[in-house]
């Protein structure tokens, strides 16, 4: 077949251009203002009553009480009478005078100790604990803030044989001391 002469392209129709197209665009329509949210409700805060700070726990001086206070290497040993939790003055004026001198930082372990029996190991746990709260309510007195203070009610454990049985140890433990940085 002979080759057939070109032939222009067929055109489609040229669809119709709307008016409105034509015309050049207008100013936008004017935008209603909007007023701001509304601020949120808070409701004012609640009354909350304080409690008042509770006194120090009272610590009966008995003056005729059996017992010493004793320097050790790491603390004071207080001794008590048999069966008893009570502090004489002589007592009550060491633990005061420890409370006084000790570092800003220092914290106290008080370990108190009381004879009992296999049979009732509950009896010498509440009455070593019992002392070791009395010689912990003449700390706090003295000013010494109550979470540095550490009871020990160890009752008739092992450790008893370290010395007399009726007593309460107290070990003095002071942080590390800070390293300066260096420059």
């Amino acid at each position: 077949m002979p080759d057939a002469p070109d032939r222009p392209p067929v055109l489609a129709p040229a669809a119709e251009v709307a008016p409105a197209a034509l015309e050049p665009p207008s100013a936008p329509a004017p935008l209603m203002p909007f007023a701001p949210p509304a601020p949120p409700v808070i409701p004012p805060p609640l009354a909350v009553p304080t409690r008042p700070v509770p006194p120090p726990p009272v610590v009966e001086v008995v003056p005729d009480a059996q017992g010493s206070a004793t320097k050790t290497d790491d603390g004071w040993r207080i001794t008590f009478g048999p069966g008893k939790f009570d502090l004489n003055p002589a007592m009550v004026q060491a633990l005061r005078i420890l409370a006084r001198a000790l570092p800003a930082q220092a914290s106290v372990t008080v370990s108190a100790f009381a004879p009992g029996t296999p049979e009732d190991p509950s009896s010498s746990r509440r009455l070593s604990l019992s002392r070791g709260l009395a010689v912990r309510g003449v700390l706090i007195t003295e000013g010494l803030v109550s979470t540095r203070i550490t009871v020990r009610a160890l009752g008739a454990s092992p450790a008893i044989a370290a010395g007399p049985p009726d007593r309460a140890d107290l070990v003095v433990t002071s942080p590390p001391a800070q390293a300066a940085p260096a420059p």
